[in-house]
């Protein structure tokens, strides 16, 4: 017999310096600021996660250390390289003022087909994120928690399907740092439509 059926938690990592510079970092790294650290162990209080949960980060170094924060004494996270955000090719690193002024950007921005020279369309990020994602779920007993700790564009791809509310173009707003959102664990199952 299971107990309380499983509950999946999906969190976006901590403000970086990156973040507050208003710069596109995609594969790269940025420190997470000093305020970000301490707003992570206080949510991480309020989570009171405990060995009902399962903790799966980015292995990007901003959403390993924000899953860290938050896991407490009860959890390790599982650093996991399907989950780390699109690869943006030549628009990482670009600061967000001249992501304006690009003619191409709208496009690589909000198409699911458009893939960024060197990078990942929204398609391709959807794909290996969802697939991850029902792999866990799939392996999980049906009263574990799954948590999710990663970056804005995953979090916003999953969230617009879980609430139906993707389409073309990609408009899911971009959650703030370290916000939470949760959801039955079921509901994963309607990202097989999607892959």
């Amino acid at each position: 017999m299971t107990g309380t059926p499983g509950r999946f938690l999906m969190v976006r990592h901590g403000k970086t310096t990156a973040n507050a510079g208003a710069i596109l970092m995609g594969r790269t790294d940025a420190p997470l600021l000093p305020e970000s650290l301490e707003q992570a162990g206080r949510l991480g209080r309020t989570l009171a996660l405990d060995t009902t949960a399962v903790i799966y980060s980015s292995d990007q170094p901003r959403a390993l250390r924000t899953a860290h924060l938050i896991s407490g004494p009860a959890l390790r996270p599982i650093p996991d390289e399907q989950l780390r955000e699109r690869h943006f090719g030549r628009y990482t690193l670009t600061p967000f003022s001249d992501l304006a002024k690009d003619p191409d950007w709208p496009a690589v921005d909000t198409r699911y087909d458009v893939r960024p020279e060197g990078g990942e369309s929204l398609h391709d990020v959807e794909a290996r994120v969802f697939t991850r994602l029902l792999e866990l779920h799939s392996t999980l007993r049906p009263e574990t928690t799954l948590i999710m700790v990663g970056h804005s564009t995953c979090w916003r791809l999953v969230e617009a399907v879980l609430n139906s509310r993707r389409h073309d173009p990609f408009d899911e707003p971009i959650p703030p740092p370290l916000t939470v959102l949760e959801h039955p664990r079921t509901a994963l199952d309607v990202l097989r439509d999607h892959i």
